[in-house]
């Protein structure tokens, strides 16, 4: 029964021990969270700078499994390149050594100055400035650093707990024969990796590995092959999150495990060939918690330095491994539109701003398909060509693609705890894409009055023509400046969208009062009439649209109290109607100066 108890209790302090590493990770992360990708960015084109960020960013998170996890979404997302990314990946597995040399501070004994730093009386000293930042209900970066305060303070109580406990098991007879059974390198490599893979953290697996030290019934001989199998296991997180995720970023994850794994089989070979034909004298010695915590630093400092000249070819044996798949061009254009969702990674909420500009670069990917497409529908009207439609087809696909994967990403971050402006940024944003998507779904609907057409050999006047042409000429340039004001936060290009809104009501009316003229007088068929009209109202919806999202923009770009639509009409002509006017009036001057010398064509690729 006290065994049980015992065991209980440890389990606890393992328990401990890792939450409190979670919420430290999770804490300091908020916190430098919106630096983490500029940061990551600077680091690249230099080797010993990107290793230097790897170092120190494990450091801050207190976890290079975190940290690897995040080279994998970045380059999943396109902001670091793999070759980059793997001296990241060799400064994190020297970060997190740095934990092992913390905890060692456990063993400190004695009256000494030094003994005050020691986790047994640092652990309650922090968990009590923690809990009175969280209870002083301030600024919410004043809560992170309270609740990462009582992360470093759970981490330590938990190791306290499993080195007071580990005693109690030091005198079992069993525990010695699962102890020198793990002196055999294949059987202590695999239990470092299994454990590790467990509780998917190699810092974790050092400090249990050192609270056992504290019993002294643990040897060099049986910690060795279990320190080198944990850094095989800590890649079972990298692989994990790998999964689904673009090849580049599989090959992140490749990487990290033939580092470590390359690393490990150096070392087995160099150590015991040295123990077989020399011997260490200290083999079967006690190992103590410095003893883990410098075999630990020494292990990932050799294998960074023997390793450093062959990044190269470590990126060239990821290529083998996990190979290009070989494309026809159709295919290739489909998935180039498609490529942006790698940007929409998951583990990219765990930094939301960054998760919101890669939400916004989605977005503004589905107002780029969203205009070609419009391009090339457009000019089917003139020059009808079936082999055109499967093409505008797969582009609506990606555009639908699009909406469903950015809107599932922005709801997944709006469950997180965001700030205020975050939680707005997120709200506005969901309702852009679903303007885009309903812009991509007109596109279609055009396409599909011109096969109609097409189908029933009916044609436009040639004066019909020319008042399409002009008509999606405005469309088309409303949707560009809709973009451009979305991409670049310029209020300037707002005003534009809607002078081209009041611009383009105008023609419509005009537009179908001309061709009535013309369906009395004889000169076109109903059937064509009905479908110019058609056009004329997809014209105006897509505008319309426009409008929208320049509206919802105007809450993105200046970050002010939300507005409806009716309030935001009303505030931008009280505010800004005499520019509005003058832009109608530049429009109409230009578009009739186009439409007088017949100048004005669609742009096409």
């Amino acid at each position: 029964m006290d065994i049980a108890i015992t065991l209980i209790k440890m389990i606890g302090g393992l328990v401990l021990l890792i939450y409190g590493m979670s919420i430290l990770s999770t804490n300091l992360k908020k916190l430098a969270g919106e630096k983490l990708k500029s940061i990551l960015k600077k680091a690249t084109g230099n080797i010993f700078k990107g290793i230097l960020t790897g170092i120190i960013i494990t450091v801050a998170v207190q976890s290079s499994a975190v940290v690897t996890v995040i080279v994998v979404g970045f380059v999943n997302a396109e902001i670091l390149k793999l070759r980059n990314a793997i001296p990241i990946i060799m400064g994190a597995n020297i970060g997190t050594t740095i934990t092992a040399q913390i905890l060692r501070l456990a063993s400190i004994e004695g009256s000494s100055i030094l003994s005050l730093l020691s986790p047994a009386v640092l652990a309650p000293i922090f968990i009590i400035i923690g809990f009175v930042l969280l209870e002083g209900k301030k600024k919410q970066k004043i809560k992170s650093i309270g609740q990462m305060l009582v992360g470093v303070g759970l981490l330590f109580t938990g190791l306290m707990t499993m080195m007071d406990m580990a005693g109690s098991f030091s005198d079992l007879p069993i525990l010695g024969k699962i102890l020198s059974k793990l002196s055999n390198p294949i059987l202590g490599i695999l239990a470092g990796m299994i454990v590790t893979a467990i509780v998917q953290s190699s810092a974790a697996t050092v400090g249990i590995l050192q609270a056992i030290s504290t019993t002294g019934v643990i040897t060099y001989a049986s910690t060795i092959p279990i320190i080198l199998g944990q850094n095989i296991g800590t890649c079972f997180t990298s692989i994990l999150s790998s999964i689904g995720a673009s090849r580049n970023a599989k090959r992140v994850a490749v990487v990290h495990l033939l580092f470590n794994l390359i690393g490990t089989i150096i070392f087995l070979i160099a150590i015991y060939s040295y123990q077989a034909l020399v011997g260490f004298p200290f083999w079967n010695d006690t190992i103590d918690m410095g003893g883990i915590a410098n075999f630990h630093l020494i292990f990932n400092l050799v294998s960074t330095v023997l390793l450093l000249p062959c990044i190269g070819l470590l990126e060239k044996l990821t290529l083998v491994i996990v190979r290009d798949k070989k494309q026809d061009n159709e295919e290739e254009e489909i998935s180039d539109n498609l490529k942006i969702l790698n940007m929409l990674d998951e583990r990219m909420t765990n930094i939301p701003r960054v998760a919101i500009s890669n939400a916004l670069k989605v977005i503004l990917k589905m107002a780029e398909v969203s205009e070609k497409n419009f391009r090339k529908v457009s000019n089917l009207t003139y020059k009808f060509d079936t082999d055109k439609l499967e093409h505008i087809q797969q582009r609506e696909d990606s555009i639908d693609k699009m909406d469903v994967e950015v809107a599932n990403f922005l709801v997944k971050i709006g469950n997180l705890e965001l700030t205020e402006q975050e939680n707005k940024m997120v709200t506005t944003l969901l309702k852009i894409e679903s303007e885009y998507e309903k812009i991509g779904d007109y596109d279609f609907k055009l396409s599909k009055i011109l096969e109609s057409m097409y189908e029933n050999e009916m044609e436009f006047s040639q004066i019909a023509n020319k008042e399409l042409m002009l008509m999606y000429n405005i469309v088309q340039d409303t949707l560009i400046r809709t973009k451009t004001a979305l991409e670049n936060k310029d209020l300037s290009y707002i005003i534009d969208v809607e002078a081209l809104k009041e611009i383009s009501d105008i023609y419509k009316e005009n537009f179908k009062s001309e061709h009535i003229a013309r369906l009395k007088e004889g000169k076109c068929s109903v059937e064509t009439g009905v479908s110019f009209i058609e056009i004329l109202t997809v014209c105006d919806k897509i505008i319309g649209h426009c409008a929208n999202i320049t509206a919802w923009a105007v809450n993105y770009i200046t970050n002010n109290e939300y507005v409806s639509k009716h309030e935001y009409i009303s505030e931008i002509y009280s505010s800004k109607g005499d520019i509005i006017k003058e832009k109608i009036n530049e429009f109409l001057e230009r578009f009739e100066e186009l439409a007088k010398d017949n100048k004005f064509s669609l742009t096409t690729e």
